[in-house]
């Protein structure tokens, strides 16, 4: 299988899906400068709560059929999560 890094930090091979990458800082900045959507996964009601601004809430047991309604496929997508326990 051949690999490659993509300008959004995503290794992928040729026909499969880009893998997820943990970024930094700078590549998340980097990504929502670029138009990269930020995603929390969390319950909505969590996300009501409090949430990063301009994210947009897939909670994490809807994420997959409710992505391919609300993302591109083909552009990076920021993926956040935060749990206090």
């Amino acid at each position: 299988m051949k690999l490659r890094q993509t300008s959004a930090g995503l290794v992928e091979s040729a026909g499969e899906v880009p893998m997820p990458q943990a970024i930094d800082r700078k590549g998340v900045q980097r990504l929502m400068g670029e138009g990269a959507p930020v995603v929390e996964v969390l319950p909505r009601e969590e996300f009501e709560d409090d949430h990063l601004p301009g994210a947009i809430s897939l909670p994490l047991r809807s994420l997959e059929t409710e992505a391919r309604d609300r993302l591109d496929p083909a552009k990076p997508v920021i993926v956040y999560c935060w749990d206090a326990a």
